[in-house]
């Protein structure tokens, strides 16, 4: 069975629908691009398999308890707090407990008075009863992975770094399936390396939207084109799906013309077979 599967998807905000009785299957451990002209709709495919938007018609299967996670295209701006509170709002039902646990033990370095000590003792229990402590392993896990300072303020960072946390803020809930919306920008060539390893160890799937053809020539397993509202499976790598596309479009280009031509032919053999019908007389017409 597939991790995800699309059937019938229809999706339309104007005229020309974004998905016009689509279909698509996402198998485990593979890594899909998702290429398509600008505004074709492939950031809002996105939140339709990350369940933030809905369809107008048709469904959508996902495997029992499959976890999927989304990378947003544009890093995290003007956002309070550490490192460790944002990347721990990704499993936001439990990180207002173990956020606020981190804080009070970050206090208590600085200040373990009595009252701190008491409300670090609270939370603990509370943590234990919830039995939260492997998920705050799992958070300082990713964050470790990837690098960062937990307790380092998001203000203070830039963009590659906030990249980093956002990305941690999607792995910290164990994704079998990761969506990655232009997961390059604002990262120089050092950190694009990085995250292609980093990437490519990942355990399930990813479907990922870029312009980095370089990015896509070393990452993909599998090309999905999203044109004028279906989805169109190539497979293999990225420069196999330029030739395939070339010559889909050549044969589309054929069929048109084909079709243009019989159309031509037949509006000639209407206006032939009127032409030797004449005119209607008045007593044709009485009859």
């Amino acid at each position: 069975m597939s991790l995800i599967s699309m059937h019938g998807a229809w999706l339309s905000f104007s005229d020309a629908p974004l998905l016009d009785n689509a279909e698509l299957h996402i198998e485990d451990n593979e890594r899909v691009c998702l290429v398509g002209r600008n505004g074709a709709g492939k950031s809002t495919l996105m939140k339709i398999l990350n369940r933030e938007q809905g369809l107008d018609d048709g469904r959508i299967i996902y495997e029992q308890d499959l976890i999927v996670a989304r990378l947003q295209q544009d890093p995290p701006r003007n956002v309070a707090g550490t490192v460790y509170d944002f990347v721990a709002e990704g499993i936001a039902e439990q990180a207002a407990y173990l956020k606020a646990y981190h804080d009070v033990s970050h206090q208590v370095m600085t200040d373990p008075s009595d009252k701190n000590l008491n409300e670090l003792a609270r939370l603990q229990e509370q943590l234990d009863n919830l039995g939260l402590w492997q998920l705050d392993s799992r958070i300082n896990e990713v964050i470790e992975q990837l690098g960062l300072d937990a307790n380092a303020q998001l203000a203070s960072l830039s963009g590659g770094w906030l990249r980093k946390a956002a990305l941690g803020r999607a792995l910290v809930s164990g994704p079998r399936v990761l969506l990655l919306d232009e997961p390059t920008n604002h990262l120089d060539i050092e950190t694009i390396d990085w995250l292609e390893g980093f990437l490519k160890t990942f355990k399930g799937t990813i479907i990922f939207i870029s312009h980095d053809r370089s990015f896509i020539r070393n990452m993909a397993t599998r090309i999905v084109d999203l044109d004028r509202g279906k989805l169109v499976t190539y497979p293999g790598n990225y420069d196999q799906y330029l030739l395939d596309k070339e010559e889909a479009l050549r044969v589309e280009e054929l069929q048109n013309a084909e079709f243009d031509r019989k159309l031509a032919q037949e509006e000639v053999w209407i206006r032939q077979g009127i032409k030797r019908a004449g005119p209607v007389t008045k007593a044709e017409s009485a009859r």
